[in-house]
């Protein structure tokens, strides 16, 4: 393998990040709390099926909670630093340089990757280099196998972002926790209902979610009830988005507000035991990234090793 595709040896090097090459360790953390890592790890945080593998200690059915619990470890039990120093930057971290055009070796032609993800040229260096980057064009556009994809070594990648902002991620997040924070946790609410002791009118006008649905002075009755009902539809969908953000976090896919195809599924007796844990108040998502949850669950008899894994 070529030299310019060997693993990085001097410098962390990380996409999704404000910069690529990071040659101190805390450079990377001070970049991290702005990047779409820690909105992964912040959605990981308010999911309850994620908090409860972190309580079996990766002791459950779903494989895909499970490698999960591998990678991202307890996110219950640390702060983002913390957690970034010891699983997040090793997580997301790409374990080989880019590819990058280069001069071969007349004596030696290997290539640092497939042959057939090159073209190769040859360029006679008499030529203007306006006239070979037109024929080089011509030639990359001509080629069969001619794509563009986005590559990374990482253990974890970050889905593609497809008309989602991180703005929204944010938003979605804040409007989720007032939501949460506004509810009584023995009632299960329906989706476009009132959350708790606030309505969905109420939590989007005191985020100022949509700026056309805020009241105005000098009002009719008939603008007044569009305008609520346009801030509650905003609001509701708002929800719809950090609940597809969480599942999806839990299951390996962030940033993705795409309902899953297959979500999380536990053995009745497992879920039951979770169920009991939230309404003991065990669990509860956490919105400070300084803010720890201690490790408690409803106690019952010690499961045997053949119930450790669902079937």
């Amino acid at each position: 393998m070529s030299s310019s595709f060997l693993p990085h040896e001097s410098a962390q090097v990380f996409k999704g990040m404000r910069r690529y090459r990071y040659y101190e360790p805390q450079h990377s953390l001070t970049d991290a709390v702005r990047s779409p890592y820690v909105w992964w790890w912040r959605y990981l945080r308010m999911s309850k099926n994620y908090w409860w593998v972190c309580r079996r200690r990766g002791a459950v059915g779903d494989e895909r909670l499970r490698m999960m619990y591998r990678d991202f470890g307890d996110v219950y039990a640390s702060s983002f630093q913390e957690w970034w120093q010891q699983k997040g930057a090793h997580l997301f971290m790409e374990r080989q340089a880019f590819a990058r055009v280069r001069a071969l070796d007349a004596k030696d032609l290997r290539l640092s990757r497939e042959q057939e993800d090159h073209l190769l040229l040859e360029l006679p260096v008499f030529m203007t280099e306006r006239t070979i980057l037109k024929q080089v064009r011509e030639l990359l556009r001509n080629h069969e196998r001619r794509h563009v994809e986005r590559r990374s070594t990482a253990k974890r990648t970050l889905a593609k972002y497809v008309g989602l902002k991180q703005d929204v991620i944010e938003i979605a997040r804040q409007v989720w926790q007032m939501s949460y924070e506004a509810r009584d946790m023995n009632i299960e609410y329906q989706m476009g209902k009132p959350q708790g002791n606030k309505s969905l009118y109420q939590i989007g006008k005191e985020l100022r979610l949509v700026a056309s649905c805020m009241p105005q002075t000098g009002d009719t009755i008939e603008r007044t009830r569009k305008r609520v009902n346009g801030m509650k539809v905003a609001v509701t969908r708002m929800l719809r988005r950090a609940d597809n953000l969480i599942a999806n976090a839990e299951i390996g896919i962030f940033p993705s507000v795409t309902p899953p195809k297959e979500p999380i599924r536990l053995r009745q007796t497992q879920q039951l035991k979770l169920d009991e844990s939230v309404k003991a108040g065990f669990w509860r998502p956490l919105f400070d990234d300084e803010e720890t949850l201690q490790n408690k669950v409803i106690q019952s008899k010690e499961p045997q090793t053949s119930d450790l894994f669902e079937k």
